[in-house]
């Protein structure tokens, strides 16, 4: 009977090991995705070269190469489904382009019938190169507020998702952080309309502040099937010296750590910049920028209030906050459900 017991605590230890090294090496393998080793490879090449302005045959090729985009993922799982917050299921997806897997999460409406017609809210997060994480715990206010919503929280290639406690690793180049990111979140968005036939197709918003008002500016421009987007406090134009400047050290990262020809160099910083773009974009906008901001100029909102102005489905507001702008405030939820 001991050796029987010692047998058993034997192998239970086993697995314990065996599950903490896994969780270790799936931590490092999230963590440990950014390297600056090579952000000055392409210092040789003239900054005037890579800043000169964008021809229209440069615009018209990115919005042809947009539109031969296909947003179905090659396969998908879902890989977690369980309860969460408010009574609400929590359902993890992976989802495969070219042998390359990408995560994201889906929170279902309260008490979800799948007969039933539901909008839907993709949120995009930010951008942090020191930590590489999208946590789902951290938009607990659009769970609460929203509860006859779908949420769709992506993550992006290089980045890890974290949900219910578990890590979530992405493949691919974290710096693909802009028009990468993007065709990620649209696959994932395009997975979640077609395994749950609850999301009304016609009310589907997107989201996000800084990175993921930028990326949510992509979206609808590159899928005008989206009925709305709220930006708020997003970059929207990296093709200039004054963001190389501004930057530096992330931005060489981001676009110019890798050596291939400079019209890829020049295409991904266009593709990166919606305000080339914006007046594409034909539906409900509301955007937001804070007169304060020291990490992204309000200049670069100003940009798209003067191209969309006139605009009847277009709005901004300029508020007295920095960089950080509070995604809970009453106005935004009264928008979001005017529009959706």
């Amino acid at each position: 009977m001991k050796t029987r017991t010692k047998i058993i605590f034997g192998v239970c230890g086993l697995l314990l090991l065996t599950l903490i090294l896994f969780y270790r090496n799936s931590v490092c393998e999230c963590t440990n995705r950014i390297s600056y080793k090579t952000i000055n490879i392409n210092d040789k090449i003239s900054l005037n070269k890579i800043y000169a302005p964008a021809d229209s045959i440069e615009l018209l090729n990115i919005t042809n190469s947009w539109n031969d985009f296909s947003p179905q993922s090659d396969y998908y799982m879902i890989v977690n489904k369980s309860a969460y917050y408010y009574e609400r299921v929590l359902v993890v997806i992976r989802h495969f382009t070219d042998e390359a897997k990408h995560y994201g999460a889906v929170i279902l409406p309260r008490n979800y019938d799948a007969s039933r017609s539901y909008p839907a809210l993709l949120w995009a997060n930010g951008l942090d190169q020191s930590n590489p994480v999208v946590d789902i715990q951290n938009f607990g206010p659009l769970y609460k507020r929203l509860q006859d919503y779908f949420i769709i929280i992506p993550s992006y290639r290089g980045q890890a998702l974290v949900a219910n406690g578990r890590r979530y690793c992405s493949d691919g180049f974290f710096g693909d952080a802009f028009d990468g990111a993007t065709d990620d979140a649209l696959r994932l968005l395009e997975v979640a309309k077609t395994e749950f036939k609850g999301i009304d197709k016609k009310r589907v918003v997107v989201g996000g502040a800084s990175r993921g008002g930028t990326v949510a500016l992509l979206m609808g421009i590159r899928d005008n099937n989206i009925n709305a987007v709220i930006s708020m406090a997003a970059p929207t134009d990296f093709f200039s010296e004054t963001m190389y400047n501004r930057y530096r050290k992330q931005y060489k990262y981001q676009f110019l750590s890798k050596k291939v020809p400079l019209k890829e160099i020049r295409a991904k910083m266009i593709k990166s910049s919606p305000i080339h773009f914006i007046e594409n974009y034909p539906n409900h906008l509301l955007l937001i920028h804070g007169k304060n901001d020291k990490v992204v100029p309000v200049s670069h909102a100003i940009q798209v209030i003067e191209k969309l102005k006139e605009r009847e489905h277009f709005e901004y507001r300029l508020v007295n906050e920095g960089h950080s702008i509070n995604y809970e405030t009453e106005h935004i939820f009264k928008w979001l459900r005017t529009h959706n």
